[in-house]
């Protein structure tokens, strides 16, 4: 057979291209704020409103839509009755005022890719060895309600789905009710055993653009350790109340937030901190603060370092609260080890970013995503795309057009390869 006689792999079209960009522009205004950026927290009314738009969007493009129970909003595109399923997506949830490309890309990015393959392969319908899925997981941000990844969580098993259901916001909404209110709390999840899932994202940080880079992927990322940490002191007058004797929960928090800085700095680019949420009671301005609830998060590469820290920082809360007076509690604790992705799947994605023409490095992640989720499950794979100035949760979020275009290019590279290489598949071990 001369290879003129074997067909190409599928590829983008000009109107695959216009697609996604008429899909990504609606996504980004659904939420829209004035500074450019999203406001769509899980199970809000705006995100009731991309889900409804999505699911439009789906189902005019040939998927059939199924929602689980936590959420999970699924399009699937069956081509080989019986056969195991590729899936591919994020999430459409954001920051309070965040940006309009985390994981709003890789949702519109998978669907227009899988949307374009299947068309395609219409073509040469035996050839086909999986059938094809794209997901957009509840609750990725963790913003709204706490931990973040809970639908990739509950997907996988690795949180109970009574558990999920029951987290609540700030104002005491469970998940359950908040998505039972914007009608997406669905029925149990479809039967479908993965051979791989795929996530394509924004770098959400500066290497690639540094480095002159035009994809990244994923090999492994870095551990996390997480606390909710609460201090109690005592409610009294911030006038007359003598200084000596106050028991200033919020003065404790402070010293914390110091604190934890002061951790990062001790090691240099081998750790990240933060205090991304501080809650106080009963934050009035004339009443000192009877109680104050820090979110903090350590993340490093190295988890015998975050472990050693965890002990030393249990040992400084005490030292805080002895200063200040106050009881301190650890109110929850989550660890995330450090997951390598799946080898076979990192390398043939960096071979078809070479044969594609684009700049490709392997890379770490320090950001959690559903990927990582994931990777517990099935053979993952998770590709970067630039950032520019690394900036990310925040309304300045930007990525470029081209950018954009260029890892769509190689996700449905990948997918292709995938779907229709025994030599490519033979690689990934189905869960």
């Amino acid at each position: 057979m001369s290879t003129s006689s074997i067909p190409a792999l599928p590829r983008m079209m000009p109107g695959d291209y216009q697609a996604f960009d008429a899909l990504f522009a609606q996504s980004s205004a659904i939420g829209a704020t004035p500074a450019g950026g999203l406001n769509r927290l899980t199970a809000s009314a705006e995100d009731g409103a991309m889900r409804d738009a999505f699911c439009h969007w789906l189902r005019q493009h040939g998927f059939r839509v199924h929602v689980d129970e936590i959420g999970n909003l699924f399009g699937l595109l069956t081509l080989r009755a019986g056969a195991p399923w590729l899936l591919c997506g994020s999430h459409l949830d954001s920051q309070p005022a965040g940006g309009r490309f985390d994981g709003a890309f890789g949702v519109t990015a998978a669907a227009v890719a899988l949307a374009s393959l299947a068309r395609q392969l219409k073509e040469r319908p035996d050839q086909a060895r999986y059938n094809l899925a794209v997901v957009s997981w509840t609750n990725e941000e963790g913003a709204r309600f706490q931990p973040s990844l809970i639908g990739s969580a509950v997907f996988t098993g690795s949180s109970t789905l009574d558990a999920a259901l029951a987290c609540r916001d700030a104002q005491g909404v469970t998940l359950g009710e908040a998505l039972e209110s914007i009608g997406y709390r669905g029925t149990s999840r479809p039967e479908m055993p993965l051979a791989a899932y795929l996530e394509i994202h924004v770098e959400q940080g500066p290497h690639l653009e540094q480095q002159r880079q035009q994809i990244g992927v994923v090999t492994e990322t870095w551990a996390a350790l997480k606390w909710q940490v609460l201090f109690r002191g005592e409610q009294n007058h911030t006038g007359p109340s003598l200084m000596a004797s106050r028991r200033d929960a919020l003065l404790a928090a402070a010293k914390t937030i110091v604190a934890v800085r002061d951790e990062a700095d001790k090691h240099g680019l081998a750790m990240h901190t933060s205090v991304g949420r501080v809650e106080t009671s009963p934050n009035s301005p004339n009443v000192v603060t009877s109680e104050a609830t820090l979110y903090i998060e350590f993340r490093s590469a190295d988890e015998a370092l975050l472990k050693t820290t965890g002990e030393q920082f249990s040992r400084t809360l005490q030292q805080i609260a002895q200063q200040t007076a106050t009881d301190v509690s650890l109110v929850s604790s989550l660890f995330r080890p450090r997951q390598k992705l799946d080898a076979a799947l990192a390398q043939r994605a960096l071979k078809l970013a070479e044969e594609s023409g684009l700049s490709a490095m392997p890379m770490q992640t320090v950001a959690g995503h559903d990927a990582i989720s994931l990777s517990y499950h099935c053979p993952s794979c998770l590709l970067f795309v630039p950032s520019h100035d690394g900036l990310s949760h925040n309304e300045r979020e930007f990525t470029a057009q081209e950018d954009l275009h260029r890892g769509i290019d190689l996700l449905l590279a990948l997918l292709a390869d995938l779907c229709l290489s025994p030599d490519a598949a033979s690689e990934v071990t189905r869960c």
